[in-house]
């Protein structure tokens, strides 16, 4: 396993490489304090479990074709997606990365998902 490391292509996320004869890339995230106040309005601690549910309702929503590409491994503290197609996974980083800026598409997001049946 390759250490994570910064990528501004995967930022806030990390990108982390598992070399083999196929190798698998796992994208980690653990930044959830930008929109904590979203995720809390809604009843919800907002950890890892949460963003799998909002990374599920963004690629439904802006990357459909992605759907199947990528798996998710979530702890409570730590958000963690992987698979075999780094540029899925570059793109769901991108969707991380637009929702802390952006709280319209953070909000639109979230309405779409039942994050208890996340948490």
């Amino acid at each position: 396993m390759t250490v994570p490391r910064p990528d501004p292509d995967f930022a806030p996320s990390r990108l982390v490489v598992h070399p083999g004869a196929t190798p698998r890339y796992s994208l980690i995230f653990d930044d959830f304090g930008p929109c904590a106040g979203a995720f809390e309005a809604r009843g919800s601690e907002g950890g890892g479990y949460a963003w799998h549910g909002l990374a599920e309702a963004l690629l439904q929503v802006h990357a459909p074709e992605l759907q199947g590409l990528i798996a998710f491994d979530p702890e409570g503290s730590m958000f963690a997606a992987y698979g075999e197609d780094l540029e899925a996974l570059r793109r769901l980083a991108g969707l991380i990365r637009a929702v802390q800026t952006d709280r319209a598409m953070l909000e639109q997001a979230l309405d779409t998902v039942r994050l208890e049946d996340y948490d």
